[in-house]
Formats: C-alpha cells, sequence, structure tokens
C-alpha cells in the first residue's frame, strides 16, 4: 500500500487512508481507515493484495483487489477494495464510527444511543488487536481418564499479540491465579525468517523485520494428578510491550475486545477428568460461561460467575417442561433387584426408565425398532436412551406397560457402572459393540465430504477389533449435550464395511441452525468433537437382517427374497448402502436390487462413486437410478421426487420381493400410500 501512496504524494496534512470497498450494506459500502504514517512503516506490513498462494483472490476473500492490515481487527483489511482517499480526519463512514469500538465502561447503551460523541471519538477506534491467548488442549467435552492413562498431559495452545508485538510469554495456573506455570513457546512465523526465496513468484523478505503478526504455540506438560485436584485451568499471555491479559473482563457497550484469561473448567466424573470451555464456536451452544447464565450467575462478578459466601439472592432456575406421566396411577408396587434380575431376559423382560419398572412382553412384536430392542434392555436401566430417543406419543403409553417402583437397594445396584473391556477369558473382545451396554470409542479423524456432510471415523479398542453389527442393522451414538448434560441419543448406520478391522466410519449430515429453525442436536455435536474425544456405542439394534443369497430376518423370523426395492433420500442412503454392497460384494448371490436414490442437487447424493462402482459389472443384479428435484440443465438422470409413480415404472411389484425404505418422514409416508395402493402388502414394505 505505502508503494501507491508514495506515488500519490500525500500533502503534509495528510494524516489517514479511508478505504471503501464494493460490498452496499443498509447504511451504505463499506469503508474504514488507518493511520497514514501506518501505512507507510514497513514493519507494519499493510499490503494490497491481488493474490493469494500464487493465485487470484477468490471472490469470498475479497476479489480482485483487497487490503491486508496484519495487527489489528478484521475490520480494517477491507474486501472487494474500490477506493483509497488520503485525509487529514479518520474516515466518517458509517461502519468506521458505529462499529469495532470500545466506548468507556460507564457508558450504558441508553447513554451511547443519545449522544453520538462518544462514537466519534477515535480514541475509543479498535486498531491493535489484543494480547490474546485460548488452550486447544484440554478441548471443550475431552475426557480424561484416571485409570491406567499416562501420568502427565501435554497442554497446548495459541496466543497473540497485536501490532506485530511478539508474544514473550505464556502461563498457566491451576489455582484460580495464585501461582503460575511458564509454557513453552513455538514461533512459526520465524521459520520464514530463515527461508529468503522466491515464493509464488514474490521474494519473501522477512529476514530483516522484527514485526510479529502470526499466532504462536504453546505446550506445557502438566501433571495429571494436577488437573485432578484442580477446578479449572488458566492460561493468560504476555507480549514484548508488557502487556497481558487481564483477570476479568472490561464491560463495554459494544462487548468488544474481551481478552480475560482463558479458562477451562475440570470437573471429575467417576473415573474421567471432563473439561468444558467458556462457549462454542459462532452460535454452537454449549461452554462453562452459557451453563453459568442460565443458572443466573453473574459472570462479570469477578470470579467467572461463581456464587460468593454471603451473596444475596436466589440462582434463577428456568421453568421447567410439563410432563407428560408415565406411571400407572395409584400403583405402588416395590420391586428389588432380583425381582428384576429374573426378567434380564426375552422371556419376559422388564427394563428401568427413572426408576420405574416397565415390561416389555406384549409390546416385542410391534416395537419400531424390533424385539431386540426390548430384549438387550431386559434388566437394565434405560433411562437415558429413552428419554433421547422416544416422542411425547410414546411416552404417554408407558403406563399401560408399568409395573412398578424399584426399592432403594435396587436403584443402588442399578446406578454402579458396568465395566467391560475384556472377554470372559481375559483377552481382548474380538467385536466392538454391546447391546446391553455402553462402550467408548474414539474419534480418529473426520473427512469433510461437503458443506454440510462428513465422515466420523472412530478407532475401536484394538486393531483387530471388528465394530460386530450385522447387515442391515444399526447402532446408537451417545453424547452429552454441553450445557444441560442431557444424553443425546441417535441411531446410525456405520458405512464401513462390517470386517473392516480397528475402525468404525460413521456418515452424517449435519444440520445446522438457521434463523427459522433450530438444527440438529446431535450432528451439530459431532461436527463440534475434537479429535480424540470419547463417543459412546451401543447396539446392535433393528429389526431386519440380512444373512445372504436372497435369505433375511425380520423380527426374528426368516424370510426368502428374489429382489431388493431399495428407496432412499439424503443420509437415508446408508442402511440402503450396507445391504446393497453385501449382496453386490458376494457374486454368488443372485439378489437383484433396484436403488431408487432421490435427492435435490447432484452434490447432494451421498456414496454415489461407491453406489455406481458396486453396480459396475453387476448390471445382471444392480440397477442404481438417481433423481433430482433442482437438477442442472446437464443432468442425465431422472427429474423429480420419488412418488409411487416413479417406483411403479421402474420397480413394478413382485410378489418375491421385499421394498427397504430410508430417508425424510415425508418420503416415507408418501412412498407407504403409494405402493399400497399398488398393491403391496405391508409386509412387503420395511421402514429402516
Amino acid at each position: 500500500m505505502a508503494d501507491l501512496i508514495r506515488k500519490a504524494r500525500p500533502k503534509r496534512k495528510a494524516r489517514y487512508v479511508c478505504m471503501e470497498g464494493a460490498d452496499k450494506l443498509p447504511n451504505g459500502f463499506y469503508g474504514t481507515s488507518v493511520k497514514l504514517n501506518w501505512v507507510m512503516d514497513p514493519n507494519r506490513g499493510m499490503m494490497l493484495a491481488h493474490k493469494m498462494n500464487g493465485e487470484m483472490l477468490r471472490p469470498d476473500h475479497g476479489k480482485p483487489l483487497r487490503a491486508v492490515i496484519p495487527g489489528q481487527i478484521g475490520g480494517r483489511s477491507v474486501k472487494w477494495l474500490k477506493k483509497l482517499i488520503v485525509t487529514s480526519e479518520p474516515s466518517d463512514n458509517w461502519y468506521h464510527i458505529y462499529d469495532n469500538r470500545v466506548l468507556p465502561t460507564m457508558v450504558s447503551p441508553e447513554e451511547s444511543a443519545n449522544n453520538p460523541k462518544w462514537w466519534t471519538d477515535d480514541r475509543y477506534a479498535i486498531y491493535d488487536l489484543s494480547t490474546n491467548s485460548a488452550a486447544v488442549y484440554p478441548a471443550h467435552e475431552e475426557q480424561l481418564s484416571l485409570v491406567g492413562g499416562p501420568a502427565s498431559y501435554v497442554a497446548k495452545g495459541y496466543a497473540y499479540g497485536g501490532g506485530g508485538r511478539r508474544v514473550t510469554r505464556v502461563e498457566l495456573s491451576l489455582d484460580k491465579g495464585k501461582s503460575w506455570r511458564l509454557a513453552t513457546i513455538q514461533y512459526p512465523e520465524d521459520k520464514y525468517r530463515d527461508a529468503e526465496q522466491h515464493l509464488y513468484g514474490g521474494r519473501l523478505d522477512m529476514s530483516w523485520r522484527e514485526s510479529c503478526f502470526c499466532w504462536c504455540f504453546w505446550s506445557l506438560n502438566v501433571p495429571v494428578a494436577d488437573l485432578a485436584s484442580s477446578k479449572d485451568l488458566l492460561v493468560r499471555a504476555m507480549d514484548e510491550s508488557m502487556n497481558i491479559q487481564p483477570r476479568d473482563m472490561y464491560w463495554n457497550v459494544l462487548g468488544m475486545m474481551n481478552n480475560p484469561w482463558f479458562r477451562v473448567t475440570i470437573s471429575r466424573e467417576g473415573d474421567f477428568l471432563r473439561f468444558e470451555h467458556p462457549t462454542q464456536p459462532a452460535l454452537m451452544p454449549g461452554g462453562w460461561m452459557e451453563r453459568v447464565k442460565k443458572a443466573g450467575g453473574n459472570l462479570a462478578n469477578g470470579y467467572w460467575g461463581e456464587k460468593l459466601g454471603g451473596e444475596d439472592g436466589e440462582e434463577t432456575v428456568p421453568e421447567a417442561a410439563k410432563e407428560v406421566p408415565m406411571k400407572k396411577a395409584g400403583l405402588s408396587r416395590s420391586i428389588t433387584i432380583d425381582e428384576l434380575r429374573k426378567h434380564d431376559n426375552e422371556n419376559d423382560p422388564w427394563f428401568v426408565i427413572n426408576n420405574e419398572v416397565y415390561s416389555g412382553t406384549s409390546f416385542m412384536k410391534d416395537h419400531p425398532g424390533g424385539a431386540q430392542s426390548i430384549i438387550s434392555a431386559a434388566g437394565l436401566d434405560t433411562t437415558d436412551e429413552f428419554m433421547a430417543i422416544h416422542s411425547e406419543t410414546a411416552k404417554s403409553m408407558m403406563p399401560g406397560y408399568h409395573i412398578g417402583t424399584l426399592d432403594a437397594v435396587a436403584q443402588k445396584t442399578l446406578s454402579e457402572p458396568e465395566m467391560h473391556t475384556v472377554s470372559s477369558s481375559g483377552e481382548p473382545e474380538p467385536t466392538f459393540l454391546r447391546s446391553r451396554t455402553w462402550t467408548t470409542a474414539q474419534l480418529h479423524s473426520k473427512q469433510i465430504i461437503s458443506s454440510d456432510t462428513r465422515i466420523f471415523r472412530f478407532r475401536l479398542a484394538h486393531e483387530g477389533q471388528t465394530v460386530g453389527l450385522p447387515i442391515g442393522q444399526h447402532l446408537m451414538i451417545r453424547l452429552r449435550d454441553p450445557v444441560s448434560r442431557e444424553a443425546i441419543i441417535r441411531s446410525y448406520t456405520p458405512i464401513s464395511d462390517p470386517q473392516q478391522t480397528g475402525y468404525l466410519d460413521v456418515l452424517v449430515k449435519v444440520y445446522f441452525d438457521t434463523t427459522a429453525a433450530k438444527g440438529g442436536r446431535m450432528s451439530q455435536a459431532l461436527d463440534a468433537l475434537p479429535i480424540g474425544h470419547g463417543v459412546d456405542f451401543k447396539g446392535p439394534i433393528g429389526k431386519f437382517e440380512y444373512l445372504g443369497h436372497g435369505l433375511c430376518t425380520i423380527s426374528g423370523t426368516e424370510r426368502r427374497v428374489r429382489k431388493f426395492v431399495m428407496i432412499c433420500a439424503g443420509s437415508g442412503v446408508t442402511p440402503i448402502f450396507q445391504v446393497f454392497r453385501a449382496v453386490m460384494k458376494d457374486s454368488s448371490d443372485p439378489t437383484t436390487c433396484t436403488v431408487l436414490n432421490g435427492n435435490r442437487l447432484v452434490e447432494d447424493i451421498l456414496c454415489k462413486e461407491d453406489l455406481d462402482a458396486l453396480a459396475r459389472g453387476n448390471e445382471g443384479r444392480a440397477r442404481v437410478l438417481y433423481t433430482l428435484t433442482k437438477a442442472a440443465d446437464d443432468w442425465q438422470g431422472l427429474r423429480g421426487r420419488i412418488d409411487g409413480k416413479l417406483v411403479e415404472k421402474h420397480c413394478p411389484r413382485d410378489e418375491e420381493s421385499l421394498v427397504l425404505i430410508c430417508g425424510p418422514e415425508a418420503l416415507e409416508k408418501t412412498i407407504h400410500i403409494a405402493l399400497r395402493q399398488q398393491g403391496w402388502e405391508d409386509d412387503q414394505l420395511l421402514f429402516f
């Protein structure tokens, strides 16, 4: 930028460089300014950029030209730059004046609205970043085992300074700031100073510059015993000007530039430590600050919202939602643990929800998840699973199955965790899943398939372990809500081969929150998980299992089929894909399959490459048809929604066929009605 300004030969009274972008907003084009002497200072490194990493800027990065103002807030780096104006005063652009300001703490919202002088005083404008730091590990919701694990833990994070000032120290405290430990710092930026070379058509000229604009990375080895005896981990940084992060927040009208000590809370849960960050990225729920606010705590009280001794006032408690009664009125039968244990089998299964006992015998045949779902719960506390998955309608049915209440001894016995890590012979378990207990796997990697689709890979207990999931069945995944600590449980069908060892792959479509509606709790929670975090699994569940060569079982009854009609949409392809792959990979299996896969756009089609690859070379046994509701002009496949006409055209009714259906509720209802009208019987239709 200095090269250009120098050619313009600014007048003596010039003090500011104003910038205006092409993005028109409600109050005009976006614009701001920086001081002229900063622009002319080569140590400040202020640039006009038209390329990034050797390529032309992309539109979202400001194509064709943008300003880059390192060491300052992002609002000064104007994108889609149209104008540079050299002036004697700061920019009079609305967004320069009424945004990116830290007004004095005593200025109330009302005062700031009634008195414009606060906004036009350039002393309150934000330019250089504040010195700041954060912990990355321990990650939010990370769990650390206290049994059989290492004796020390490496805490890690990042820090940065403003205006090109180097961070010179990062310190950690485990006693609320009474004492501090010095972390090790690495400066990746310095590696470029040692590399005077040509890069992307230009010459790297950092060797003589002393400014530091990038993150540095800190780490510290902390004894696990010290973490276990602490309630929180605090992090603070200091730069070369001795600017240090303050303990407390600085309240201001816009809430900007707060850089207090970064705090990670530590809670002990049995043999694990659980860590919680202050908040979550973007607008995702979670974090100890949100929890404190919901409990009525004062985050600005100097003690992170913790209630102090002698502090007046009661904590505010949100009004509880009205509960659907699940107990039989007037029933007062007390049930012992011995009675419950006598019904932990398939003959007369009893299960427990919120210490109330229910009999599942009369509902085994009609249960949507199959009899196995009830049998697997026999004799166990299934509160988390039931409350997380079942609707209010299902809850309202429960008084009809209620038979009594656990006595105090039974409640205590059932609350004790059941550990299951090795087989009765002492050897590691060959299969991962357990139908009656939760097992934990670590998130190993996350592959981004599209803007809203991920493949999560989980590491099993050992390299030789298989997941233990029959073809056509599902598993349950359990996470804890980061705010309420409620269990979030959902059923998924993995896309990894059942014979794969050591790892488990789950394809998930993430339903993000929008201004119109809340998104998916489980999918967003999974997407926010850090690598290495533990996730609970249970299974198998489901009433369908494919045994091969046209033989399958439905609710325990064997059945022969000659042809599968597979109807799916979106992420509903996963159980379809599992069965389709099993048939196609066995060249001796004579069963034929027709897949009707419906989506909006071609990029919404999941597992397409895998489906096409399986069908290739199996033309006599397989047909895979895709239909799109918003197809591009060059789309060669089918168009429109999956409906009865489409099914009738490509999959006429056959007595020896079985229709497998998985997709949104609207699709399943539409197809059910259409197929029944075409003469298909209910026992020929299977809804995953």
